[in-house]
């Protein structure tokens, strides 16, 4: 068997990173060798991993969990033995130190003799590594799942179609998107941009129909706010256009789109500083007045 400890400390609250790392579905967004964990209930879930030319596949149980404070598992069927605990320690309100520790059974020569060599244990310190940049950058947690807390069923379903709470949803589904493509095999790559290109147009064209005037419309410094997203919009525009051109497979795309990333979150932070305030001073009926129009031109589902 091979044992592995490795603690990171994470400058998120500690909410923040359990509610990330709860979301298994992420785990090959900074887990180096799974290839995809998928839920199949409240307690299982099914990975498949690949360490060299070793491609694995397990169904796991959820053995104990305590939110904001430990969750454990282990695999209970396929061809590999697997458990693991993550716990997670409060050093400060903005602070976390998360503990992995895994356990499993080696099988075949390039996995035993990893192993040997101790690679598995630097492995698993990368991961925890990938793990702090990848949460540290969200800043909030992305995905499906949250640990035993409730999982949102649509865009802005938690706050009944408040508009803010639907586009800080966009926001996250837009920065999971860059994180999926930014670690994607070359072969995955083109479904991945085709889907983050459509979430931005999706999101763009929410924002120029539907909050961009209603920020115009504020007497104190609204309409100059609405004018300096719209330029920013129209320059994300015309990069696209050119990573579009230049294709996924140029050697230069993953240079450009970690720019164009970049740009992105800039253009997001400034929203959510400048605008969002604006949107959450107004009354909650027309909050989700405003919902339901953004949602009308986005042409997405409404939630009831």
């Amino acid at each position: 068997m091979s044992d592995v400890t490795e603690s990171v400390d994470v400058n998120v609250p500690v909410s923040t990173a359990y509610n990330q790392w709860t979301q298994f579905e992420s785990f090959p967004l900074f887990m180096e060798g799974v290839e995809s964990v998928t839920r199949t209930d409240e307690l299982h879930t099914h990975w498949v991993t690949s360490v060299g030319r070793a491609r694995r596949q397990f169904d796991a149980e959820i053995t104990e969990q305590h939110p904001d404070e430990r969750i454990a598992w282990k695999s209970i069927g396929g061809d590999t033995s697997h458990a693991g605990v993550v716990t997670f320690h409060r050093l400060a309100a903005d602070q976390t130190r998360v503990t992995v520790q895994l356990v499993w059974d080696p099988q075949g020569f390039v996995e035993k003799a990893g192993s040997l060599l101790n690679l598995d244990a630097h492995q698993v310190k990368a991961d925890t590594v990938r793990f702090k940049k990848f949460i540290e950058e969200q800043g909030t947690a992305t995905g499906q799942y949250r640990g035993d807390r409730p999982a949102p069923q649509d865009r802005g379903a938690a706050q009944g179609g408040d508009i803010v709470q639907v586009l800080m949803g966009q926001h996250e589904e837009i920065k999971q998107a860059f994180a999926r493509l930014q670690t994607a095999t070359w072969e995955a790559r083109q479904q991945l941009f085709g889907e983050l290109t459509d979430l931005l147009h999706t999101h763009e064209t929410g924002e120029q129909q539907v909050v961009h005037p209603v920020i115009r419309e504020d007497a104190t410094g609204g309409r100059q706010i609405a004018a300096d997203r719209i330029e920013e919009e129209q320059t994300a525009d015309r990069t696209l256009a050119e990573l579009k051109a230049l294709g996924v497979d140029h050697p230069d795309f993953g240079t450009k789109l970690h720019a164009f990333h970049q740009a992105v979150l800039a253009h997001a932070t400034a929203e959510e500083e400048q605008e969002f305030p604006r949107l959450n001073e107004l009354p909650p009926h027309r909050r989700q007045e405003l919902a339901e129009e953004l949602h009308a031109v986005q042409d997405t589902p409404f939630p009831k």
